[in-house]
């Protein structure tokens, strides 16, 4: 069996020990990671985008022409420093780099200490973002597809998008230096006969890893009628012929069906709302990416104050007292194990923890 490396353990937040403690004890904590979206735009279209899916629930206040102002973008970096928060993904939302401002966003976040992550379609990419990218944290490139027809039809993209995206994924890897770099495959019924040939083609490229999800529709579990025992022997080959000491395959295909199938919580706090919150492009805080831009995830606004301003108001800490995810949160939910696993470590009155 293969160890997995410790950028890949699904336990780092053993490591925040004080913020457990908190919990612990009853307090609010200050975010580790925050989620960033410094823009709805995009300049692609995906046909499984969440955010412009009709009645799905990050899909009810979503304004795909908000973008947050530099000024505003540059504050809430500056918030992040001062709040003590480690990390910021940026991510969508939108496509984060067809914000004007995105690479003065990115530079500050490294001057202020900051670790920085970025989940993108790839096809904006300069070589001077390639070439600051290539010493952050990690770097996500979400393709879907091996073949450039079905590229093109599902992220229903004009000319050779495929190719240009594929060079980007090759020239960071060719340069990068402390970067894991990574691709998406989100499944859907229009791909999931490419899983296993992309895994392979990613690999050759000289990606670190390589993502297995599955489309959140508003159809659930049926929309994967006709080809989910496909998709799931598919993703299992292409994690048993190509994972070794250089290259991950995250096979979360599993998972997600399983959150899909289940689609509800039964436990009454959601830790991760406070771990890593999500910051819009509507400048507005809401506890995930699953209830952004719908009111039930709503933290509160920061067009008008910073964000550790709203961070210490009563406003937030009333909203996290009253929040109960068997109320506000049946949904398919892609932190449950965490939630679960982080609401294990903090009880105080877990039974027969001698017995390891």
């Amino acid at each position: 069996m293969l160890m997995i490396k410790d950028e890949y353990s699904p336990f780092k937040v053993v490591h925040h020990f004080d913020k457990l403690k908190q919990l612990q004890q009853g307090e609010q904590i200050t975010p580790v990671q925050i989620h960033l979206i410094p823009t709805n735009r995009c300049n692609q279209n995906c046909v499984f985008c969440a955010y412009r899916l009709p009645d799905y629930p990050s899909a009810a206040n979503f304004n795909a022409k908000d973008e947050i102002p530099e000024a505003k973008l540059i504050e809430i970096i500056d918030s992040c420093k001062t709040l003590g928060v480690k990390a910021i993904q940026f991510t969508g939302g939108g496509e984060p780099l067809v914000h004007p401002a995105i690479l003065k966003a990115f530079q500050k976040t490294l001057e202020n200490g900051l670790d920085l992550a970025l989940v993108s379609n790839g096809q904006a990419l300069t070589d001077d973002m390639i070439h600051l990218l290539a010493d952050v944290s990690w770097v996500r490139i979400s393709m879907d597809a091996c073949h450039k027809k079905t590229y093109s039809l599902i992220r229903r993209v004009k000319g050779d998008i495929h190719s240009r995206v594929s060079k980007n994924i090759e020239k960071l890897a060719r340069i990068k230096k402390g970067t894991i770099l990574g691709v998406g495959f989100v499944v859907n019924a229009e791909n999931h006969r490419e899983i296993y040939d992309a895994c392979r083609y990613f690999k050759e490229l000289g990606a670190d890893n390589f993502r297995i999800s599955a489309a959140f529709t508003s159809f659930g579990m049926d929309y994967f009628k006709g080809f989910l025992e496909q998709a799931k022997d598919m993703a299992s080959q292409a994690k048993q012929d190509f994972e070794d000491k250089t290259y991950k395959v995250f096979n979360l295909f599993n998972d997600r069906i399983s959150d899909l199938f289940q689609g509800t919580q039964n436990y009454p706090y959601c830790p991760m709302k406070e771990f890593v919150p999500y910051i819009g492009a509507d400048e507005t805080v809401y506890t995930c990416c699953m209830l952004a831009y719908n009111k039930l995830g709503r933290i509160g606004s920061i067009k008008d104050q910073a964000f550790e301003a709203l961070w210490e108001s009563e406003e937030k800490e009333q909203f996290f007292k009253y929040h109960d995810p068997r109320k506000y949160c049946q949904i398919p939910c892609m932190f449950q194990g965490k939630n679960e696993f982080i609401n294990y470590a903090v009880k105080t009155d877990a039974r027969h923890i001698n017995f390891i």
